[in-house]
């Protein structure tokens, strides 16, 4: 068994092993994967045919194995370009693959001339995964995802190194007859290098559609799915850490606990679709009045929290008088069986600041026992935990009406 026989079939069976890989990820809905997928299947039966050399006919060991070859290469960059939310430029790409395909045709059969066909080949493969490492590398997201992008990126500018390389040798006639002993070497290290590229990159892919998937997960358990603010588990997650920040010396936070006043009463009255529209309003309401590094979560029900990092007492109760009043202005469009209604609410407010002896439990504690006086003081209101208690409680009225 030849070198390049082996190095042919040994690499056809990674790039099956990666087809796999990748074919088990097809149903998590990312952009590009079925791309990748197909991209796989066709650099693995390209493979087979050029490791096949001297058993089929020569048209199917040449012409259509590197036009296989160069169509895979298309395949992938398109599905990077689609993974990073980009079209991919098709009608280039087939007219890319098919010159590439004539050339190795017609300086195969009509003049053969095997340094002009690596030329071409060359040239061919080092644009499209410069392309690749490009794309990649420019739109590439922020935080520890950008890393996996990088990396894929890393792999596509090596071997678009390597093509640009092997093409100009070829040029130059330094690469020399790759059927004779002392050429075998180097030509066997360009043989290889070609093989691995796509099972090299598929891996980055699999690395970025692990990762996006994981975030995608991430997303889900961090945010609630009604609101699409932060669920509670996050949320007390994300405020520990600020409250550790300020343990350490940074501003003290203040938090926040809003409940939406006679929420009940919006159910009972049209239904819980409209009692979700409610909340959903409330949400975007209440987000508009914060600042971009303020926290807004979902407690349950109709309570939401609101983190607000080096903020004093007296600037989480102006924050708060700012989304009671927000929410007093806006009224709510909700449908029910009965047809559309205007729906009006109100939200009471407790408000505690921290101090470093307080848990992330106590404050909350605090601010629940703010908004308590809020609501028995006849709710619609914003309270603070060092206020005194109202000197006399407003009776209750409901706020939700049908305009």
């Amino acid at each position: 068994m030849s070198v390049p026989f082996a190095l042919l079939t040994i690499t056809a069976a990674l790039s099956a092993m990666m087809l796999a890989i990748v074919w088990s990820l097809r149903r998590c809905g990312l952009p590009g994967v079925g791309e990748w997928c197909n991209a796989n299947l066709t650099a693995t039966a390209a493979l087979v045919l050029f490791s096949l050399r001297g058993m089929i006919p020569d048209p199917l060991s040449v012409g259509v194995a590197n036009a296989a070859l160069a169509w895979s290469l298309a395949l992938f960059y398109a599905g990077c370009v689609r993974f990073c939310g980009g079209v991919p430029p098709w009608r280039r790409l087939v007219a890319a693959t098919a010159v590439t395909a004539a050339g190795v045709i017609v300086w195969r059969y009509a003049v053969d001339v095997f340094t002009t066909r690596v030329v071409i080949v060359s040239v061919f493969h080092a644009v499209l995964c410069a392309l690749v490492g490009l794309t990649l590398l420019r739109r590439r997201p922020r935080g520890q995802s950008a890393r996996f992008f990088i990396t894929t990126a890393c792999f596509a500018l090596f071997f678009a190194t390597g093509h640009a390389v092997r093409g100009a040798l070829s040029a130059l006639q330094w690469l020399g007859n790759p059927y004779l002993q002392e050429s075998m070497l180097l030509n066997t290290v360009f043989l290889t290098l070609g093989a691995l590229v796509m099972p090299a990159m598929t891996m980055g892919a699999v690395l970025m559609i692990h990762d996006a998937i994981v975030r995608r997960l991430e997303a889900v358990a961090n945010t609630d799915t009604l609101t699409g603010v932060l669920s509670r588990k996050a949320f007390e997650e994300s405020a520990r850490r600020e409250l550790a920040r300020a343990a350490g010396g940074k501003p003290a936070p203040a938090l926040l606990i809003v409940d939406i006043d006679h929420f009940k009463s919006v159910n009972d009255t049209y239904g819980h679709a409209a009692g979700d529209t409610v909340l959903q309003a409330f949400a975007r309401l209440a987000a508009a009045q914060l600042r971009p590094g303020d926290l807004l979560g979902r407690l349950g029900g109709e309570e939401f929290m609101v983190l607000l990092p080096a903020t004093g007492e007296a600037g989480a109760s102006a924050v708060a008088e700012r989304i009671r009043a927000s929410v007093q202005r806006h009224a709510v469009t909700v449908a029910s069986d009965s047809g559309s209604h205007t729906v009006r609410y109100t939200v009471s407010v407790g408000t505690a600041g921290w101090h470093p002896d307080l848990s992330l439990a106590q404050l909350s504690a605090r601010a629940d026992a703010a908004l308590y006086r809020a609501k028995m003081g006849g709710r619609n209101r914003v309270m603070a935990h060092s206020e005194p208690p109202p000197a006399q409680a407003v009776p209750d009225t409901m706020q939700a009406l049908d305009a």
